[in-house]
């Protein structure tokens, strides 16, 4: 599992449809935005291949003035499983 935390920066005049159409995107949460049109985005993606495509996805999305990579975990996902077991337990 790949987990990017992305900053998607919008023209401000677009950012709710910017934000509406991130939304309905497989593995994209929109996290918050600003009236300034900066959103803070978290990409899910099973791999690579997949993570590139749904970053060009929101590339792709009319308003968006740039798409910016700040943070990048790779999990196995059988340890992902155990970490939410650990998490559940507390």
């Amino acid at each position: 599992m790949n987990i990017s935390g992305i900053v998607v920066r919008a023209r401000p005049e677009r950012r709710e449809q910017v934000c509406s159409r991130l939304e309905r995107l497989d593995g994209v949460e929109v996290h918050a935005s600003s009236e300034e049109g900066k959103l803070v985005v978290t990409v899910e993606a099973t791999g690579e291949r997949q993570l590139t495509e749904r970053v060009m996805n929101i590339e792709s999305v009319p308003g968006v003035l740039a798409v910016s990579l700040v943070y990048h975990q790779y999990e196995e996902d059988e340890r992902l499983d155990e970490i939410v077991e650990q998490e559940a337990e507390r």
